[in-house]
């Protein structure tokens, strides 16, 4: 029986399974709306000054969030189709 502990991973406090895409992409998309509301800022003092800082980062949210909805998408047999550019050239 192969363990399934191996496949789980904690996001904002919840634990997913990495074999379900859908699952990662809900909880990942609860992380991106929690830094963007500066939901997730942590602080450090150090004597008289303070940082403040968010350990993740919008961008690199997005980046995951985009690889997630595909492997959600292509689980559940559908294709997540992108926008097409046509440019029609004038001659």
């Amino acid at each position: 029986m192969p363990d399934d502990s191996a496949n789980m991973i904690t996001i904002g406090g919840v634990s997913v399974d990495i074999e379900q895409p859908c699952l990662v992409l809900r909880e990942l998309r609860k992380t991106e709306i929690a830094v963007a509301a500066g939901e997730s800022v942590s602080m450090t003092r150090f004597d008289q000054d303070e940082v403040r800082f968010t350990p993740a980062t919008i961008s690199g949210l997005g980046g995951l969030i985009a690889k997630y909805e595909q492997l959600c998408a292509a689980s559940q047999g559908r294709r997540r189709r992108g926008a097409r550019v046509v440019r029609w050239g004038v001659r």
